[in-house]
């Protein structure tokens, strides 16, 4: 038999093999791409991008990076604190309205303002001091102040209660600790309220509230004689063994609180709403719950009696003077005509 021949118009099979594989391939790819994009077009979203949101003045740290749509609209970032920068604070204005005040008259107006090359704010303090004795009698605080703002503020009223001369110092401490102080003068012409016994009870209570008596020795009495010529200015009143509470003789607010290493110990003195200045003194060590400000009303608790400054026995010592009590010791007023008109506990 002869061997057969392959008609000449026939593609070889290993070529059809390869041709069809390629063009597979060719439609595989094809497909694929065309799904991708059908997806997308289809519905119609364009393609997030991300946008970083901006930072904030004074270096405070930027949130996360927030999505934003293609076409443009921007995201809504998180809320971010206003950070007062660590910059130096310059003290650019610090006036008073008048130099001199009286009774009658409005309070002097305090004028300030702090600048600085980037925005920050600084705590802010003016303290009231005695040009005579060079002593502190009052703060007047203005809180934390931003640069770049004008701040007005009236002298406080407190003062009108304590004529003299006096030097207002403005302190300013800044972000970065650093301590800037300015000064005026002002006189103030105001006549104080003078001391008197009240006439009645209504308004008062007695300021021991627990076991006591009057300790009658002479040289706890008002105006005792004491060593080296001096009087002394108030009454005891003896608490036994015990510390029992003490409360405001009258509604008052808190002039000072203060340790007394002359021999008072722990006092806290009282600026009456009648216009006589009382002094607690000798209290119980951590006892004081008051600040100086602070209103309290009659028969609130203030203290616990006690026998800081010296070795004393437990007792309160109560003592009454013009406001203000720092001007006014060689002014003190006998209490026990008060405290013998108001119940009392104290058994003689």
């Amino acid at each position: 038999m002869s061997r057969a021949t392959q008609p000449r118009d026939l593609v070889p099979c290993t070529t059809s093999v390869k041709t069809t594989a390629v063009l597979l391939a060719a439609v595989t790819l094809s497909c694929a791409a065309g799904v991708g994009a059908s997806s997308a077009s289809a519905a119609g979203a364009p393609t997030p991008t991300t946008q970083q949101a901006p930072s904030t003045s004074g270096g405070a740290v930027a949130p996360a990076s927030t999505t934003t749509p293609a076409s443009g609209t921007p995201g809504v970032p998180k809320t971010i604190p206003d950070a007062p920068a660590r910059v130096r604070a310059v003290v650019t204005r610090f006036a008073l309205s008048a130099s001199s005040w009286a009774t009658g008259n409005a309070a002097p107006t305090i004028d300030l303002r702090i600048d600085a090359r980037r925005a920050t704010a600084a705590r802010v303090q003016v303290r009231v001091e005695d040009r005579t004795t060079r002593k502190i009698v009052l703060r007047q605080s203005f809180g934390v102040v931003r640069s770049g703002v004008d701040v007005q503020s009236a002298v406080t009223k407190r003062l009108l209660a304590l004529p003299g001369r006096y030097r207002l110092r403005l302190i300013v401490r800044d972000q970065t600790g650093r301590r800037t102080v300015k000064a005026r003068g002002l006189q103030v012409t105001a006549a104080p309220a003078a001391a008197s016994t009240p006439t009645g009870v209504a308004g008062y209570v007695f300021p021991v509230q627990g076991a006591c008596n009057f300790r009658s020795l002479d040289a706890q009495r008002f105006h005792s004689a004491r060593e080296a010529g001096r009087a002394h200015n108030g009454q005891d009143i003896g608490t036994y063994s015990g510390f029992p509470p003490v409360v405001a003789v009258t509604a008052a607010t808190v002039d000072s609180v203060f340790y007394d290493d002359a021999g008072g110990g722990w006092t806290i003195v009282f600026d009456g709403d009648d216009g006589v200045a009382y002094g607690y003194l000798h209290l119980k060590a951590g006892s004081i719950v008051v600040q100086p400000g602070q209103r309290v009303a009659a028969g609130q608790r203030v203290a616990n009696a006690g026998n800081t400054g010296g070795d004393y026995e437990p007792h309160l010592h109560f003592e009454m003077r013009p406001i203000p009590w720092s001007a006014h010791r060689a002014d003190a007023v006998d209490p026990m005509p008060l405290l013998l008109k108001l119940p009392n506990p104290c058994d003689g």
